[in-house]
């Protein structure tokens, strides 16, 4: 079959394939959940705190951390402000623009990064250990294939 044209069994396919991600993404989501909640924190500001230290050398604004999420959050400033009182990030007001927050993780936010990523590595490793290396690396090929497509 050439590439880009589907038949009735193709389509029956696709429909499996995306009940399969969609049933996939929502256990990983739910156990990540789970184990955050241990933590005192959510998966999304779990998410916030791993771009902030990934970038720690600088500050960022909220439209920036919104956009390295990789799903749509409505509302980034009540994250942040949750982790601002949980004492895990800084917030100040830019000095150009009052209107604007730069915000940075602070030494409490990365030791809490730190008790986390062996947790989260344990639960991926268990999750996606069913699969081979092949199996993984096909795994990775192929969803990136499809992640590149346009929409």
């Amino acid at each position: 079959m050439k590439r880009g044209s589907l038949n009735k069994n193709s389509n029956l396919i696709i429909g499996q394939i995306y009940s399969s991600l969609l049933s996939c993404q929502q256990k990983l989501s739910y156990n990540l959940s789970q184990e955050m909640k241990a933590f005192g924190i959510t998966r999304q500001q779990y998410e916030v705190l791993t771009i902030l230290n990934d970038n720690s050398t600088k500050t960022m604004n909220l439209n920036k951390v919104k956009s390295y999420l990789r799903e749509n959050v409505p509302d980034i400033s009540r994250i942040v402000q949750r982790l601002v009182e949980k004492r895990l990030i800084n917030r100040t007001r830019q000095a150009d623009d009052k209107r604007n927050s730069a915000i940075s993780i602070n030494q409490e936010g990365v030791r809490l990064i730190e008790q986390i990523e062996p947790i989260i590595k344990k639960k991926m490793d268990d999750f996606f250990g069913v699969l081979t290396s092949e199996e993984l690396g096909e795994l990775s090929r192929i969803i990136t294939k499809v992640n590149q497509n346009k929409d």
